[in-house]
């Protein structure tokens, strides 16, 4: 295995391992029906979690998809993005913490998982991500963990005030 790889599989892993950490660690304690965004939805904290399950997992079935040669996204285009957050977000609302909990651990396990799993050669190969661009696996994965890191920054940064 091309050593390269195999050191950028274990920064993405370690990357992985982190977000987690610190998401769980920041989320303790936290009243997950506090309301963290009041724009367009109202959405507390379990379902911003919930966000992260869903996007964490179609990134799971873009990286899966991506493995086998194949490609896979669940919107056209970024333009679709709040439309889909809002039909996800509503899925979700009366779903119970720990399913929502459950579903991200899943995610992230799977996550995890496909980064163990992938094939060297196709670390370097362009693949398709969820919202329908393209880019390396590495690429994926570090927008995948800012966008967790930007939104649990923002619920820590509601509880602070």
């Amino acid at each position: 295995m091309n050593p390269d790889v195999q050191e950028i599989r274990q920064q993405m892993l370690n990357l992985l391992r982190v977000t987690r950490r610190e998401t769980q660690q920041s989320l303790s304690g936290v009243d997950m029906d506090r309301i963290v965004h009041n724009d367009l939805a109202r959405w507390r904290c379990r379902d911003v979690l919930g966000h992260l399950g869903v996007w964490n997992g179609e990134a799971a079935k873009s990286l899966q998809a991506h493995a086998e040669g194949g490609e896979y996204h669940c919107i056209i285009s970024e333009a679709k993005y709040d439309e889909y957050n809002a039909l996800a977000a509503a899925e979700r609302r009366s779903w119970d913490i720990n399913q929502v909990w459950a579903e991200y651990l899943a995610s992230g396990d799977r996550l995890k998982f496909l980064v163990e799993t992938m094939p060297a050669a196709d670390w370097s190969r362009l693949m398709l991500y969820p919202w329908n661009e393209r880019g390396t696996v590495q690429n994926l994965i570090e927008i995948m963990m800012r966008h967790e890191m930007e939104h649990r920054v923002a619920m820590e940064t509601k509880r602070a005030r």
